[in-house]
């Protein structure tokens, strides 16, 4: 009785044994597939939450990265030049992220002078970049920028974050959107990069009712429709640059040209005689032979010779 119990535990052992090693080689030579992120993929240009302006750069490609607070899209622009890197716009929409975004957060933090010049540095190496101090603002709000020069190739990078303001109201306005812009191209100039700045437009947000960064769409101008209040067409002011312009090389065209004779010269007139001072003593002029030069007579003619005695 106890050798058949015996047995029987050992068949049972040698049983889940056998069953064990027969998971571990199914999981060994079974084909193993490749696990992605679900927080960082290619989402293509039709779902770019942000679109440059009409005529402006063309959208190449769209990588969307998601974290716990907030979503990130680097969206590729056409470049057309040599300085190394992408042209690239940049949205960051914080806002509330369901719970398959993970838990890695994205900073929210104010920008700063350092922080910046890091971006630069990374996104334009060995490109000397001047920040602009003059005030700007497009339809979301302020931004800054600076511009560098490579050779011939003009470069932007841009920044502005939009933030609705902290309140202890629960049901207030709550977002942040943050932009940046590298943008690099060969003989540009500084008003064509900028007007890209002012002309993109955000095309996606959180569906949330309390998520607004931008804040309420200001009223309409007063003087808008009313009497005694002409509007007149103002045309764009003198547009300020940050860095010098460049020298403008002349180079000559291929022309024909036509050399003109100088006139010619009047011929030299006699000195005036000047005048004798008075009580001067007066020089006589030179003597002259008043003998008459000699003649010398002509040979006689050939009849007339002597002949040559015999």
């Amino acid at each position: 009785m106890a050798d058949t119990i015996t047995h029987g535990r050992r068949a049972i052992r040698h049983g889940a044994m056998a069953a064990l090693c027969a998971v571990l080689l199914a999981g060994c030579s079974g084909t193993t597939q490749l696990q992605r992120s679900a927080s960082n993929a290619r989402v293509g240009a039709v779902e770019a939450i942000a679109l440059p302006p009409p005529g402006g750069p063309a959208v190449i490609d769209v990588v969307e990265r998601r974290y716990a607070n907030a979503v990130q899209q680097d969206i590729a622009l056409g470049t057309r030049s040599r300085v190394a890197g992408q042209n690239l716009l940049r949205i960051q929409l914080f806002g509330p992220m369901g719970a398959e975004a993970g838990q890695t957060r994205l900073s929210n933090l104010p920008l700063t002078e350092a922080s910046i010049r890091r971006e630069m540095r990374a996104l334009l190496p060995g490109v000397a970049m001047q920040v602009s101090a003059l005030f700007v603002q497009n339809n979301y709000g302020p931004f800054g920028y600076a511009f560098g020069r490579s050779g011939r190739d003009l470069c932007l990078y841009a920044w502005q974050r939009v933030s609705a303001p902290r309140t202890a109201a629960p049901f207030n306005l709550r977002g942040t959107m943050q932009t940046r812009l590298r943008l690099c191209e060969t003989g540009a100039s500084e008003r064509a990069l900028l007007e890209v700045m002012y002309g993109y437009t955000v095309t996606g947000g959180f569906a949330a009712e309390s998520w607004n960064p931008f804040g309420n769409p200001p009223p309409p101008d007063e003087r808008l429709g009313r009497t005694s209040n002409p509007v007149f067409p103002a045309g764009n002011a003198r547009f300020e640059t940050v860095l010098e312009p460049e020298p403008v090389v002349l180079r000559p065209a291929n022309r024909r040209v036509v050399v003109t004779p100088a006139p010619a010269r009047p011929a030299a007139l006699p000195p005036e005689p000047q005048p004798i001072a008075p009580g001067a003593p007066v020089v006589p002029p030179p003597p002259t032979s008043m003998q008459p030069a000699p003649v010398v007579p002509a040979p006689p003619p050939a009849s007339e010779t002597t002949p040559n005695p015999q």
